[in-house]
């Protein structure tokens, strides 16, 4: 099953994935540590195959320098 995950606003802003959710109702939430949440919380996104090989040309592999 999917993760459910929750924005909160307020003094406690941000994205967040229940954790555990209580037979009274309660719920546990973590904040959302998943690489897209992450790079939106910084106003980033991921770069297009395309635009690392501009901003990084070709990399050496391990053990090659």
């Amino acid at each position: 099953m999917d993760e459910a995950h929750v924005k909160l606003t307020g003094d406690l802003s941000g994205d967040y994935v229940v954790e555990d959710q209580r037979a009274d109702g309660r719920l546990v939430l973590r904040p959302d540590l998943s690489v897209e949440a992450i790079l939106a919380r910084h106003g980033e996104r991921e770069l297009a195959p395309d635009e690392f090989d501009r901003h990084f040309g070709h990399l050496p592999a391990d053990g090659e320098g």
